[in-house]
């Protein structure tokens, strides 16, 4: 395979070459051409020597442009051409020597040439070939023009034409062999290069932090897909981080004026997230300019809880079955005692008081026995456009809700998503279910909107579950995911750490996000099938092989 590619890249070079070559080899024929055909030319006499100095000007420059139309025409080999083509000027530009009167007239210097351009472009072998042919036809010539005797000084100077012939294909072939040697390092390490960058670029596109390069004048330069969305993807045209972020703009301004940055967060108002940015200078551009990090305090948070939910399972479970039995055993005397006539009404109502509370304690043992018996998610392909109209199509049939109390807000395209349909159902329902009981500001139920957006470049979907209430206070948001914290006299506090755990198992974060002109807003991510990025991830594991190998 390295054979194959380092061939390859040798006939690569031969086709580069070979355009400058024609572009020499037109220029020198028309030149020959131009003198054997002037009136003034002296060097030549009348006879055969004129008539075959001209016969071969023309032959070369029609040599030259048929070498020209095959070049282009590429159904050649280039290494073919070249030698044919060399071979040609060989000859030709021979016979014009000869012609002009061998190695006096200088044009032996074109021979030494072509032995040159051939050990650059072919094998040793046969520059080596080339070299002896000149040194044969020169030293043939040099008799010739004698009549047959060997005369000393022009078989001295043949000879140091062909022993300069030998030493130029040597040298050239020497040279020749380094100069591929360090092309073909600089193009595999340019290669290596190239898909290192698209690696890093593929990294920094998907990383979940944020990162963001500022310049001087706090102009963002560049930003990953994660910034984006945690800046509230702003307009592609808007650059100012004062006007995008101001609270993250001053933390900026306070890092350059003192080189510190606290480590307590600050809150996004775009996307009501909570990060902690961390910056350094980045030395080595033509200005100035600043990385910056946006670590979502979330991610953190999310894999504390990971940390902590199998003991907290087992604990629970654990003290579920020991609450279930004597539960049931009070439940089942609270219902023999309601069924007595005897009873005055203040028993009456102690009675209804026990048995409410009994129905809410078992609610709180039900849930927190679903979290122990959860099973792992069976992730599938899901449609979630038909998916989400089945769900709040029984959602509202369940509960008997008007058209105008649940809406949808769906894109007109099919999504398809990767999720275990069953788990993702429960946890939808409970975060209905939580809006509908938590959002009742009247009589009439609330109105609830679910609604489907992609984000993020298209490569995650954001299932909305949105009502009119009145939203949930600043100072709570952070404890709604907590087991057993509810504001719901009747509530068991365990609806939306269930949901969060169901979602958590399909790898679909939920967080809670503020949205203008509406009440509370629950998030779920879900992840879309990742088929685009398959071809430049195999070209980055192959990459990596590459690099493994030895040299």
């Amino acid at each position: 395979m390295q054979a194959f590619s380092s061939q390859a890249a040798d006939e690569g070079l031969i086709a580069r070459a070979l355009h400058y070559l024609n572009a020499f080899r037109l220029i020198v024929a028309s030149t020959i051409a131009v003198v054997a055909f002037s009136p003034a030319i002296e060097s030549i006499p009348p006879g055969y020597r004129l008539f075959l100095a001209q016969a071969a000007a023309l032959t070369y420059i029609g040599a030259a442009l048929v070498f020209l139309v095959v070049h282009l025409r590429r159904k050649v080999k280039p290494s073919e051409l070249a030698q044919f083509s060399l071979s040609t000027d060989l000859i030709l530009v021979g016979i014009v020597l000869h012609c002009f009167g061998t190695l006096e007239s200088g044009l032996a210097l074109l021979l030494l040439f072509v032995v040159g351009v051939s050990a650059l472009l072919l094998p040793l072998r046969i520059s080596l070939l080339f070299a002896s042919l000149i040194t044969i036809g020169l030293l043939t010539d040099a008799v010739i023009i004698n009549d047959g005797q060997i005369s000393g000084p022009s078989a001295l100077l043949a000879a140091s034409y062909g022993i300069a012939a030998f030493v130029t294909a040597l040298a050239a072939a020497l040279l020749g062999r380094w100069g591929r040697t360090y092309q073909l390092l600089a193009e595999r390490r340019g290669n290596d290069l190239a898909n290192l960058e698209r690696v890093n670029e593929l990294i920094i596109h998907r990383m979940r932090s944020g990162v963001l390069v500022v310049d001087q004048n706090n102009q963002i330069r560049q930003m990953n897909e994660s910034a984006r969305y945690l800046l509230g993807n702003p307009p592609l045209r808007e650059r100012d981080l004062k006007k995008i972020a101001p609270p993250l703009h001053d933390r900026l301004i306070r890092w350059k004026a003192t080189g510190k940055a606290p480590d307590e967060g600050i809150l996004l108002q775009a996307t009501q997230v909570a990060i902690v940015p961390s910056m350094m200078d980045m030395p080595g551009l033509n200005s100035p300019a600043t990385l910056m990090f946006l670590e979502d305090t979330s991610v953190v948070s999310r894999r504390a809880r990971e940390l902590a939910q199998a003991s907290l399972a087992r604990l629970s479970a654990s003290i579920a079955h020991e609450i279930r039995n004597p539960l049931g055993a009070l439940s089942h005397a609270a219902q023999l005692l309601n069924e007595s006539e005897d009873l005055p009404p203040p028993d009456q109502k102690l009675l209804r008081i026990i048995l409410n509370h009994s129905a809410r304690m078992n609610d709180i043992v039900e849930s927190v026995l679903k979290l122990s018996r959860r099973e792992r998610a069976r992730i599938e392909s899901v449609n979630l456009i038909s998916w989400i109209r089945r769900l709040v199509q029984e959602f509202g049939a369940y509960h008997k809700l008007a058209e105008d109390h649940l809406r949808l807000e769906l894109p007109s395209s099919s999504i398809i998503v990767m999720i275990d349909p069953g788990q993702l159902t429960q946890a939808v329902w409970n975060l209905m279910e939580n809006s509908l009981k938590h959002a009742r500001t009247s009589d009439l139920p609330p109105v609830i909107t679910v609604r489907v957006s992609p984000i993020r470049g298209h490569r995650e979907v954001a299932l909305d579950i949105i009502d009119d209430g009145p939203g949930i206070p600043l100072d709570k948001r952070s404890q709604v995911f907590e087991p057993f914290f509810t504001t719901h006299n009747q509530g068991s506090g365990l609806g939306l750490y269930l949901a969060r755990q169901l979602c958590d198992a399909n790898q679909a974060p939920l967080e809670y996000v503020q949205i203008p002109n509406a009440g509370a807003c629950f998030r779920i991510l879900l992840r879309r099938p990742e088929s685009s990025d398959a071809p430049l991830a195999e070209n980055s594991r192959k990459v990596f092989n590459s690099m493994r190998e030895p040299a």
